[in-house]
């Protein structure tokens, strides 16, 4: 892992250089008290023939590359230059192991293939069997932790949130007035504060400000308080000044102690626990930094780096490094496994006074009574941003889930910041100088804890001071009176914040009830606005009809009277060319007649003549053909009188005709007058009847607009004005914490009178 992180890193190895060996105790560990002969496995017999054949041209007692020799078991077990390299029992923790099998760099030996299957398989067997010397050597068992390695994950656990759970409320020590806070620290995953106190450590719910347990630390004044990256366990470090120190783990559930670590001959002032659960790291006045194996308790190796006292150490969220920094300025970053040095920081002018890794391992943080801030990265150690933080010195500084920054200093003030170093938020009010500072990331909250033994609480977003808690609380009884007071008080916060909220939306509903008429009155409004559309709607198509057939019947009209006239026309002419045979008859008469007459009288000469001979034979001639042209024209005479008389019998018949069509189309003319006049009447009465509509509309929009207007203002007010959302939502969520307090509460006065009770029941016995 450290090594796909950091490959320039890594040293030479096992067989060219220092070695990355993990250190521990040489305890001999066997799966079995006492293995069968068949199957022991030794290291002069088995193992010493491979390390001398792979192993030993550097690794001897005269070469010892990084350290270490492996040619005597004794050399062996003791370790190279930065520890132990075999963990009895466990090939899968033995750095030896792991190189000479490719599961960790450098790979041993270098530049060569692994060693072949069988012997490798026989390496592991001699671990697990215990890492026997002789066919005489016995193994022993291992002192072993409940505790199990845990996969580093920076998800939020399945568990989360753990919780105490029956942990006793009644505290080690009652005294008039609270410690210092000297230690603070709040779960990740969790609204749970753990708080230092004399001989104690108490916890208290964050959501609630109710005391959750108390665990007793009878070694002292707890100087650092860290829960491990899952929030399952709880590390107090501390002791007595000048006199001892030692490092506590508890299980927070529950409250029981599984581990304990160190043997200091001063108070512990800085400590933490790695993120697997596997390492926990303690130092302090003496200097020397030392780093136990939680699991076995043993220690797995020392650091004498510093020159003073070591006021911090954390490791890395990911379980590679170990920061740790002194009162000189001095910051040394560790390779957490072997504790090989990895970086030295430089640049504080002041004690060192904090270190706090960023959640994703990349940047680690360093606050100082230099009064700065500062972020390093991990390739050369750099410092890559610094900013002023508190006046008179950081007391105390760390990273938030966010990647944000909380800090306390001896301004009296509490600060977040961003990752860049921006100021973010500003929190007052503390009577002393600032100690120790927490994040809350399940709540947004900000802890604080001053010289004077206040802790206070602030919510992160407001700035607003929720609560304040002392480090001192009284014993179950006083407890018990002062939660049931409490739960009165809780009860009228209730019924007022009740009110409140009551009274609010009783305001809000009348609004509501207000533009709810309003809006049904508009839907009215548009309703009748929609009806009256449609129906000038109708009323444009009939008049658009109506003037279509008004045109149609003017169109039938102005044809029918051109026709009239037409054949009115035609029957003048008619009756004139009537007229003009009517005077021709008398002529054509008088022509007839005359003719007759003629005809008679040269009919009677011709007679005569016949009569009288020959000699009157010429003038017979004459006188005939005079005859024969006057019958003739007598004959055309009356011919021309006949068809003068059919003329003028057609002529009469067409005019009668005529005259019926004339009249019948005077009557079409006046019918197709009469309709067009009627159409006429109708435009206008449709005409007016589309103004009238028009005109509603009109008044309809205003009245729709004056409505809407009317309906938006009262909208405005619905479901509340902006103000009244924000007091909602402030009684909505003070509602919520205050029901949570008097759940906590109920809850909290029943475990206090189940432990009087307990308590009492002791006595008795």
């Amino acid at each position: 892992m450290f090594g796909q992180r950091f490959p320039g890193l890594l040293l030479c190895g096992l067989l060219c250089g220092s070695s990355l060996f993990v250190a521990g105790a040489p305890a001999l560990v066997l799966a079995e008290d006492k293995p069968e002969e068949a199957k022991k496995i030794t290291y002069d017999d088995h193992i010493l023939p491979i390390f001398r054949q792979r192993c030993g041209s550097c690794h001897n007692a005269n070469d010892q590359k990084g350290g270490l020799a492996l040619d005597t078991y004794a050399a062996l077990m003791q370790g190279g230059g930065s520890g132990d390299v075999v963990e009895a029992g466990d090939a899968g923790a033995s750095y030896l192991y792991m190189v000479v099998t490719h599961d960790s760099e450098p790979y041993m030996p270098p530049n060569q293939p692994k060693m072949p299957d069988a012997e490798l398989a026989l390496i592991r067997e001699w671990i697990e069997l215990g890492a026997l010397e002789n066919k005489g050597s016995k193994a022993v068992k291992k002192k072993q932790s409940d505790l199990a390695k845990i996969e580093i994950s920076t998800t939020r656990p399945a568990d989360a949130p753990v919780l105490p759970q029956g942990v006793s409320l009644n505290p080690v020590i009652t005294t008039s007035s609270p410690n210092s806070v000297t230690a603070l620290a709040v779960s990740p995953w969790a609204s749970l504060a753990a708080v230092s106190g004399q001989a104690q450590v108490l916890l208290f719910n964050t959501e609630t400000g109710l005391l959750s347990g108390v665990l007793p630390f009878p070694e002292g004044i707890p100087q650092v308080l860290k829960f491990s990256r899952n929030g399952q366990l709880l590390l107090a470090g501390g002791g007595q000044g000048g006199a001892s120190g030692k490092v506590v783990v508890w299980d927070i559930k529950t409250g029981a102690r599984v581990a304990e670590l160190g043997d200091e001959y001063d108070s512990v002032l800085a400590a933490d626990i790695s993120a697997d659960h596997s390492l926990v790291v303690l130092s302090g006045p003496k200097r020397m930094v030392r780093v136990y194996s939680l699991q076995s308790g043993e220690l797995l190796y020392e650091l004498k780096k510093h020159t003073d006292w070591v006021l911090a150490a954390e490791f890395s969220p990911d379980g590679v490094l170990l920061a740790t920094a002194d009162r000189s300025y001095g910051m040394f970053l560790w390779e957490a496994l072997t504790g090989n040095e990895y970086l030295s920081m430089k640049g504080h002018t002041g004690a060192i006074t904090d270190i706090s890794w960023r959640p994703d391992s990349n940047i680690v943080a360093s606050s100082s009574e230099d009064g700065t801030i500062r972020l390093w990265e991990l390739n050369n150690g750099n410092e890559v941003k610094r900013w002023n933080a508190h006046g008179g010195g950081v007391a105390a500084m760390d990273f938030t889930r966010e990647m944000n920054l909380v800090s306390i200093g001896r301004d009296k003030t509490v600060k977040l910041w961003n990752g860049d170093g921006a100021n973010l938020k500003t929190y007052g009010g503390l009577s002393d100088l600032g100690l120790e500072v927490a994040y809350d990331a399940e709540l947004k909250r900000v802890l604080g804890g001053d010289w004077a033994g206040e802790v206070r609480v602030w919510d992160s977003e407001s700035t607003n001071h929720l609560y304040s808690f002392l480090p001192n609380p009284p014993g179950l009884n006083e407890q018990l009176s002062a939660t049931q007071l409490r739960q009165e008080q809780i009860q009228q916060e209730l019924a007022a914040i009740t009110g409140q909220i009551n009274g609010l939306n009783q305001q809000i509903a009348g609004r509501k009830q207000a533009f709810e008429t309003a809006q049904a009155k508009m839907t009215e409004l548009e309703a009748g606005h929609k009806k009256t559309l449609e129906e000038q709607t109708a009323v444009g198509k009939q008049l658009a009809d109506a003037k279509g057939a008004q045109g149609t019947h003017k169109s039938a009209w102005d044809q029918a009277q051109n026709l009239l006239n037409t054949t009115t026309a035609t029957l003048q002419a008619i009756q004139k060319e009537l007229a003009a045979k009517a005077a021709e008859k008398p002529q054509l008469d008088a022509a007839v007649t005359n003719g007759m007459k003629r005809v008679a009288e040269l009919s009677a000469k011709l007679e005569e003549l016949q009569k009288q001979g020959d000699e009157a034979k010429s003038e017979l001639e004459k006188v005939t053909q005079e005859h024969q042209a006057a019958v003739k024209g007598l004959e055309e005479a009356k011919t021309r009188v006949a068809q003068l008389a059919e003329q003028v019998m057609a002529q009469t018949k067409m005019l009668e005709q005529t005259q019926a069509l004339v009249s019948e189309q005077t009557k079409s003319r006046d019918q197709h007058k009469l309709a067009y006049e009627q159409q006429v009447a109708s435009v206008q009465a449709l005409e007016a009847k589309s103004k009238q509509v028009g005109d509603a509309l009109k008044a309809q929009a205003g009245q729709i607009e004056s409505q809407k207007k009317s309906v938006a203002d009262l909208q405005k007010l619905v479901p509340a004005t902006e103000d009244e959302q924000k007091k909602l939502a402030e009684l909505a969520g003070n509602l919520k914490r205050v029901e949570t307090i008097r759940d906590r509460l109920q809850a909290h006065l029943a475990e206090l009178q189940r432990q009087i009770s307990g308590s009492s029941q002791a006595a008795a016995n």
